[in-house]
């Protein structure tokens, strides 16, 4: 599925003059499953548009306005912080724009992040907001599938991707997780308040009642991890912390 839609943004110049046709040539089909391809956060295409991508970060900083005296930036900052110093293979699903692969990327200079998104429209501007970062890099795919080795990645990120997930998805996608993640790996998730989806008037969210009954912690246990560790340095956000057990 490929929708473009064209709008006039008020955006940095190098955004502006993308050549989306040439770029988007760059990239393989995907065949996309139909929970993906509606239009999440009442945009024409949903992340498969240019409009998605290039007001990404415009949007996440009125979403957490509030959150964080630096809004969306400073909450990718925090995340940063949790990831383990000796971490070196750290993959950011649902990357997006690549804000939160880039801030582990800058903390952790040793490591080498992947940001991996669906949306080659993300992938696109995220190169070209993070395009001084030689370590960060970027995969093309969905994450429930990433065909990679066991136990072969040390840290995964996932921020506000499973609320537009429908349940088995989300379980599915923690599946893949735990098996991909080294024995002792940790996990980061950060999403909204179960409620909260609730308050985005003129957002499209269609999980948004599977998402009030969420329980996080009850979440990842039930997928397998263990010494889960709860954060909430963002309101309106919960972040948790799992790990792969050294067994399983």
């Amino acid at each position: 599925m490929r929708v473009i839609t064209r709008i006039q943004f008020q955006e940095a110049p190098e955004l502006q003059e993308i050549d989306w046709e040439s770029e988007l040539k760059t990239f393989q089909s995907i065949e996309y499953p139909q929970y993906y391809c509606q239009p999440f956060h009442s945009v024409l295409g949903g992340w498969l548009s240019e409009a998605a991508a290039v007001r990404n970060r415009t949007a996440m900083e009125a979403v957490l306005e509030n959150a964080h005296p630096q809004k969306s930036l400073g909450v990718r900052e925090e995340i940063a912080q949790l990831f383990p110093e000796n971490a070196r293979r750290i993959l950011d699903f649902g990357a997006g724009i690549g804000d939160d692969g880039a801030a582990i990327a800058r903390r952790l200079p040793n490591a080498k992040v992947t940001a991996w998104e669906a949306s080659p429209f993300m992938i696109i501007v995220g190169r070209l907001l993070h395009k001084n970062l030689p370590n960060l890099d970027w995969q093309h795919g969905l994450v429930e599938n990433t065909r990679l080795p066991d136990n072969s990645v040390d840290a995964i990120n996932m921020t506000y991707v499973l609320h537009e997930c429908p349940d088995e998805i989300k379980q599915v996608i923690l599946q893949e997780c735990l098996r991909i993640l080294s024995p002792g790996g940790v996990i980061v998730v950060t999403d909204s308040l179960p409620g909260d989806l609730h308050s985005y008037r003129g957002f499209f969210e269609p999980y948004k009642e599977q998402w009030l009954k969420i329980n996080p912690d009850q979440l990842l246990k039930e997928a397998g991890f263990i010494e889960i560790k709860a954060y909430q340095f963002a309101y309106p956000t919960w972040t948790r912390v799992g790990q792969k057990p050294n067994s399983i």
